[in-house]
């Protein structure tokens, strides 16, 4: 049996087209058609990948995303993100998109549908809190509801699996957090952010074994990690050493030194697994995140706390901000990997 990267049918990077986590902020401000086929030509052709996982809160972005990426030749997974968004905004959002994009795969595009990623925390009413970071840490002393959130949310991808099965005749999925139990036979793929961490390292690979057992492809939708000592023991949560509120600007909290190697090594160590373990394929988690940008003051080097292969240095100019990328260790460990596994 082959095991590995080589073993995946899917190797994908996900990519970010703009999500409004807070109001009036957006967090792909860099976007633009040029950059995209410029990315989209780098994650072909550098980076060796086959599959792009794009998301964001933008229905035209994706759309223009999605066409840019059957264009470089890449599958192309679709994904709305509406952070603090209801049900009916939503649902309407999802509609719109599936809508924009059968006509592509009925043309012979390699498109798939993700329903949504994370809404017991990212949807504004299955767990109570203004906010999805307040629901976030409800989440971890509301354990024992976790069983009525679980229904909550089930109910609520049923409504949102008839909503794009009714616009989309490709298959659909969704990207569950590790602590959603989500009822998979609506789906064609289960997929999984599958993030490890200093509290699920042992029993990981048993974790995404047991994923197989519902009869359907498995795909880990994210995985990742930042890129400083220690960021692999914290997992998703790795981006958290940032204060955003600081009155001086957004800073580094503590002494988190800059180690390139933690982030690939993970990254590596996990494709490792995902081939033996059943996975049908796997996006890291993700191709940049320009509102972490990289500076030379460790506490200004928010840098380290994304989970972006390709740093991000945001230079001032006459014109206006100008975006210096840099491949990080990350880049080139996944590069080679999935360079390989083409191969084979």
């Amino acid at each position: 049996m082959s095991t590995g990267p080589d073993a995946l049918r899917i190797r994908g990077i996900n990519y970010d087209t703009g999500t409004v986590y807070a109001p009036g902020e957006d967090s792909r401000p860099d976007w633009s058609p040029a950059l995209l086929q410029e990315h989209f030509a780098t994650i072909r052709d550098d980076l060796h990948a086959n599959a792009v996982s794009v998301f964001g809160s933008s229905p035209d972005r994706l759309v223009a995303s999605a066409r840019a990426g059957l264009e470089a030749g890449l599958g192309v997974w679709v994904q709305p993100r509406l952070p603090d968004a209801g049900p009916a905004a939503t649902l309407a959002v999802l509609a719109e998109v599936a809508d924009a994009v059968e006509p592509m795969r009925a043309e012979g595009g390699d498109v798939r549908l993700s329903i949504g990623c994370e809404l017991t925390v990212f949807a504004a009413v299955l767990i109570p809190g203004r906010g999805f970071e307040r629901r976030a840490r409800r989440l971890r002393w509301m354990w024992p509801a976790l069983p009525l959130f679980n229904l909550r949310l089930n109910r609520f991808l049923a409504r949102a699996a008839a909503t794009a099965r009714d616009r989309f005749g490709g298959e659909i999925t969704y990207a569950a957090g590790s602590w959603e139990s989500v009822s998979w036979h609506r789906f064609d793929i289960v997929g999984l952010n599958a993030y490890r961490d200093g509290t699920n390292h042992r029993r990981y690979p048993t974790m995404l074994r047991l994923a197989c057992r519902h009869g359907r492809p498995v795909v880990v939708t994210e995985f990742g990690c930042c890129s400083y000592l220690g960021a692999d023991a914290r997992g998703a949560e790795g981006d958290a050493v940032v204060d955003w509120y600081d009155p001086g600007g957004p800073v580094v909290v503590g002494d988190h030194p800059r180690d390139e190697g933690v982030q690939a090594r993970y990254v590596g160590e996990l494709l490792d697994i995902f081939g033996s373990t059943g996975v049908d394929g796997a996006f890291v988690f993700e191709y940049s995140e320009p509102h972490y940008p990289r500076h030379q003051d460790p506490r200004r080097d928010l840098d380290v706390a994304s989970f972006g292969i390709v740093a991000v240095e945001v230079v001032d100019t006459r014109d206006g901000p100008h975006y210096v990328e840099t491949p990080k260790a990350v880049f080139h460990e996944i590069a080679s990997r999935y360079r390989g596994a083409g191969d084979c």
